[in-house]
């Protein structure tokens, strides 16, 4: 009897560890947001204090609805694996080389950590009578117009075309005014490399620069997933920069 009230103890011990060693790991991790990308759960509010007090912190409905102004003319330009990087200092570097006037940089959530949720996030607002830019082979322009151009009244490829290229495109169609919405998915950056980040991001705040009668939306997709896994460390799961030129 005494030793089946022991084993009734040691049971009893066990099975509280196991119900909450789990929930102690969840709440260490949410309470500390330097943990690395792969220890902090996925939608987690992981931003550092010094994010949160720097910058507008928004939720995952599209950015249109938070930042932007529907009636205006506007180019939005989602990068993909443009995220919110642990290293403030590794943000600064990119939101310096598009400071100008009439400017807001903020936090934006994501539910999901993949490119055509963002797409399908936030080219819903909006852009029904706009123009997409697709950009890759003809397969990918075809894959990319089935999947986005529903979105859309008219999809334009540019086939084969490098960053600077499409951007270019992106100047011609601005200038047209056939398009009061002009959109496009820059994926050249998915792996993370931020010399191709840094000068899609001066591309676009030269165009930007050209037409300050047109609203520029730029934001991240999700952090970068591909490439090394030293690189993916370096960002916060759920997060991406965004910002606005008003």
């Amino acid at each position: 009897m005494k030793m089946r009230s022991i084993n009734l103890v040691l049971f009893s011990l066990l099975l509280v560890s196991l119900i909450s060693f789990p929930i102690l790991c969840v709440d260490r991790y949410l309470s500390h947001p330097d943990r690395p990308w792969q220890l902090v759960p996925f939608g987690a509010d992981s931003l550092s204090q010094t994010y949160k007090n720097q910058y507008p912190v928004f939720g995952p409905q599209a950015l249109m609805t938070h930042l932007a102004d529907t009636s205006k003319p506007t180019a939005m330009v989602l990068i993909d694996g443009w995220g919110v990087p642990y290293d403030e200092k590794l943000l600064e570097d990119d939101f310096s080389i598009l400071q100008r006037a009439n400017t807001t940089f903020a936090m934006h959530k994501r539910l999901l950590g993949n490119t055509s949720h963002a797409e399908n996030v936030e080219y819903r607002i909006g852009f029904s009578d706009g123009a997409l830019i697709t950009d890759g082979d003809s397969a990918t322009c075809a894959k990319i117009e089935s999947e986005q151009g529903v979105h859309f009244k008219q999809t334009v490829c540019c086939e084969n075309c490098n960053d600077m290229q499409t951007v270019a495109m992106l100047d011609s169609l601005i200038t047209d005014t056939t398009w009061n919405k002009v959109a496009w998915t820059a994926r050249s950056t998915h792996e993370g490399d931020r010399e191709k980040l840094h000068s899609l991001l001066r591309g676009l705040f030269d165009v930007a620069s050209k037409h300050p009668e047109t609203q520029f939306v730029i934001q991240g997709t999700h952090r970068p997933i591909l490439g090394l896994p030293e690189t993916r460390r370096k960002y916060l799961a759920p997060w991406v920069p965004a910002v606005v030129f008003h």
